[in-house]
């Protein structure tokens, strides 16, 4: 018996050990990956490569941003999921991947809530409702009998289908009971602003860091923010909350994630750093211009934010029928 616990308690001692010396190694050891899972330009873009720049500082490796946009973020995602859980490999991602695909996809990749590790919340990107200029509509209920008027010939652009741009539009068309047909793009909220632009597309959902340099310039007419609150990048803009559609809201906010099974400590050190990284004078005021609003979360307040945000948009998800193949 007593050879048996001796034997017992070195085998625990000899694996404690090893533990120790495994958390023990320099770390990162080489360059690390940050996937981007929307195409270059806007928000999700340049949240990743300041992350990037800050953390190459921050940790003495390079940390290289790859865009892999594709299937609503899955497709950089799961780059991400199948790197080794070492934290050589991250991504900065709409809610898609972390909170909406699993609700529209029968045959998910993967389940986000055993496969990813919450890293941090990083920002939001309040959503704006803009129209091209030849649309006769400069408040919401303008646009709304316009599109009463158009009976369903109307169009509207999002980055993606199941995109928050598309869900948002598909709840206002609940609840005003108007009608219009999507249109949309492969991840770009760039892309589909441009076709706005050239009014190919009528309106859309789209983020403020895409859309606001365009309100300002005129060519593209704002009707509100699909917030609670007024944003601060630009308070003249009235919330289609105050606007005649009570309680609408759809935000869409960019994590940080990595694979599960990453020790906890680097997760804690990303997550650190990150909030840090917002914080930083010239980034919170690139980010202002923009309209990304910073709201980083620790990866245990971002986790219970990720549950209590996949049960509101599996209601709207229902209410709207959308798919995603």
């Amino acid at each position: 018996m007593r050879e048996s616990l001796r034997f017992a308690f070195r085998a625990l001692a000899l694996a404690s050990a090893l533990a120790g010396t495994a958390l023990a190694q320099p770390w990162p050891a080489h360059a690390v990956r940050i996937v981007a899972t929307s195409p270059p330009g806007g928000s999700v873009d340049f949240l990743a490569r300041t992350l990037a720049s800050d953390f190459t500082e921050a940790f003495g490796q390079p940390f290289v941003v790859e865009n892999r946009p594709g299937a609503n973020g899955n497709i950089g995602t799961e780059l991400v999921l199948k790197a080794p859980a070492d934290g050589h490999a991250l991504f900065v991602s709409p809610p898609g991947p972390f909170a909406i695909n699993l609700h529209l996809m029968p045959g998910m990749p993967f389940d986000p809530t055993r496969d990813i590790a919450p890293v941090t919340m990083l920002a939001v990107t309040p959503l704006l409702l803009v129209v091209h200029p030849s649309v006769p509509a400069r408040n919401l209920p303008e646009l709304l009998a316009w599109l009463r008027a158009q009976n369903g010939a109307a169009t509207y652009a999002s980055q993606a289908v199941a995109s928050t741009g598309h869900l948002a539009m598909e709840l206002m068309k609940a609840r005003a009971g108007v009608e219009a047909t999507h249109v949309p793009y492969k991840g770009s909220a760039a892309q589909a602003a441009a076709d706005l632009l050239a009014g190919r597309v009528s309106m859309g959902f789209i983020s403020t860091s895409t859309t606001l340099p365009h309100v300002a310039s005129g060519r593209l007419r704002a009707i509100g923010v699909a917030e609670l609150q007024r944003i601060r990048a630009a308070p003249e803009i009235p919330t289609l909350d105050e606007s005649g559609l009570p309680g609408f809201e759809a935000t869409p906010w960019l994590g940080l994630g990595t694979r599960a099974g990453t020790p906890r400590e680097i997760i804690d050190r990303f997550a650190k750093r990150a909030s840090l990284a917002l914080a930083k004078p010239e980034t919170a005021k690139r980010m202002a211009s923009l309209g990304i609003e910073a709201r980083p979360l620790a990866p245990e307040a971002f986790a219970a934010f990720l549950r209590a945000d996949s049960a509101k948009w599996a209601d709207i998800i229902r209410r709207s029928g959308a798919k995603l193949e």
